[in-house]
């Protein structure tokens, strides 16, 4: 059972206590607006690499029709323009149905011809990017909420 005095009588944070506070409020504040750069960037530069890259046909030789969006892509086969044959993946989305076998066109970058992406499929920036947006959404109010409401409690104990 819990007395108004017990607020009162418990032991002060250490200040190591509290800068590991900061830093795990700073972290989760962080890693949501950082994730959001990272796929965007990421996003950008397959855009890029689908505008002003070579463009081929490739084959999916894999669908992975799994329940979770993360984990639902292809993986393509194609050849570069020096005969090399490499492969790279696209995320798929729902409404999309892949088959194996079926032709496709990647577009790939003329000086790093490893560096791909699929015309028409989703890049990995894209679900870092959403990832992000929903981790900033959850962690930013939470931090936001804690530091207001312990802000509160404190100017309430110096009053009274």
């Amino acid at each position: 059972m819990s007395t108004p005095d017990a607020a009162v009588n418990r032991k002060p944070q250490t200040l190591l206590s509290r800068a590991l506070n900061v830093v795990l409020a700073l972290v989760m504040v962080l890693v949501g607006p950082v994730m959001i750069g990272v796929g965007s960037r990421m996003a950008d530069a397959d855009d890029e690499i689908a505008r002003t890259g070579v463009h081929t046909t490739g084959t999916i030789v894999d669908f992975n029709d799994a329940r979770r969006a993360s984990q639902r892509d292809i993986r393509v086969r194609y050849t570069s323009a020096d005969g090399t044959v490499r492969y790279t993946s696209a995320t798929v989305d729902h409404d999309q149905r892949p088959t194996q076998g079926e032709e496709v066109t990647v577009a790939y970058r003329e000086q790093e011809p490893g560096q791909a992406v699929v015309l028409g499929y989703e890049s990995g920036g894209i679900m870092v990017r959403g990832i992000g947006t929903i981790l900033a959404m959850i962690f930013i109010p939470i931090v936001l909420i804690l530091v207001f409401s312990k802000r509160g409690k404190s100017r309430s104990n110096r009053l009274g």
